[in-house]
């Protein structure tokens, strides 16, 4: 019995994390196209980075509450869970990065890539955990 649970716990875990890197792939594109469009109609490159980001923030939070982990929880607590973890792991991506470039002696762009791996690593798992938990135990992957 044990094993049947433990199979679906990790079937399910599996789709959790299949619809989470969609998701990111989606959220990716529109902040880039976003970017890229905003300093097309003349914005300056810091400006397009933040409208950016606002909207892949605002954009990752509805694909991960309505897509990815399909919660029906209370949208301003998610909402605050959700800046909280985007906080959090973005100040540990900052953290990583920095240890990547000065105490790691990494190549920049090697630096970049697994500071922004330990930002999507440590997002899913505050996202999963932490900001859609409540939607665990209600929601079927």
């Amino acid at each position: 019995m044990k094993k049947n649970k433990l199979l679906s716990d990790c079937w399910n875990e599996s789709v959790y994390i299949t619809r989470y890197m969609g998701s990111g792939v989606i959220n990716t594109i529109v902040g880039f196209v976003v970017i890229l469009s905003a300093m097309a109609v003349g914005f300056s490159p810091m400006i397009s980075n933040v409208l950016g980001y606002a909207v892949g923030f605002t954009l990752g939070f509805i694909l991960s509450k309505k897509f990815v982990f399909r919660s029906d929880g209370h949208f301003v607590a998610e909402s605050i869970r959700y800046l909280i973890a985007f906080i959090a792991a973005f100040l540990f991506n900052l953290l990583v990065l920095h240890l990547s470039l000065d105490y790691l002696r990494f190549n920049a762009v090697i630096a970049q890539v697994v500071a922004a791996a330990s930002y999507t690593l440590l997002m899913y798992l505050l996202t999963r955990l932490f900001v859609f938990s409540a939607a665990r135990g209600s929601e079927k992957a």
